[in-house]
């Protein structure tokens, strides 16, 4: 009995160091932007992941044709925003990406499990470079993030972010990552307090 009570202990103890790894890794910053040389060698990468994948677009016509209609209208407000707005599907984990009040500026937030996080971003020649320090990378209906970590440039995820679908709202978006209600409140406050909408925009 005592034998099996410390197997059942060990186990325990792993699954919560592997936890605590995970939570780190994920939550690692970007030490600097990536140069445009390492980001001329990350897109390829990107592509080459693009090209290795095997995920089945499982959205349906209506979904694809709402989120277009809503990247339409945003297209006539902010065109160099608009592409990567949306609600970007990854493994075990999401990334959403709503327009704001200030022109070329987006606001991301990313959800993974048990964590949500809002961020800004600013779009530049087809890139969002984001104020923690990484660029993302559009590819079709692909995204990736590039980032910096230990002076190592790379895409560290190996399944990019892709087919995007219409943007909930940000209480609901993060509430899907079932972290704290604190956290959600967190997100949402700082949401607001940046401009950030996942309305259409408004006639002008």
């Amino acid at each position: 009995m005592r034998v099996k009570l410390l197997t059942i202990v060990g186990f325990v103890a792993m699954v919560i160091l592997a936890i605590g790894a995970t939570t780190s890794w994920s939550q690692q910053q970007s030490e600097r932007y990536p140069t445009a040389t390492e980001l001329q060698r990350l897109r390829e990468k990107l592509r080459q992941q693009i090209r290795s994948l095997n995920i089945t677009d499982r959205r349906s016509p209506a979904e694809k044709q709402s989120r277009e209609a809503f990247v339409r209208a945003w297209s006539r407000v902010d065109a160099a925003v608009a592409p990567f707005l949306g609600d970007w599907s990854g493994y075990e984990e999401g990334l959403s990406i709503y327009p704001s009040n200030t022109r070329g500026r987006v606001c991301l937030i990313y959800i993974g499990i048990q964590e949500a996080e809002l961020s800004l971003g600013t779009v530049s020649n087809g890139q969002i470079r984001t104020n923690q320090r990484e660029v993302i990378l559009k590819e079709g209906d692909y995204l990736g993030v590039a980032s910096v970590r230990d002076n190592k440039p790379d895409i560290f995820v190996e399944t990019p972010y892709s087919f995007p679908i219409s943007l909930r709202s940000p209480r609901q978006f993060a509430e899907s990552s079932r972290t704290t209600t604190e956290e959600v409140n967190k997100v949402v406050r700082e949401f607001n307090a940046a401009g950030c909408t996942a309305a259409l925009p408004s006639r002008r």
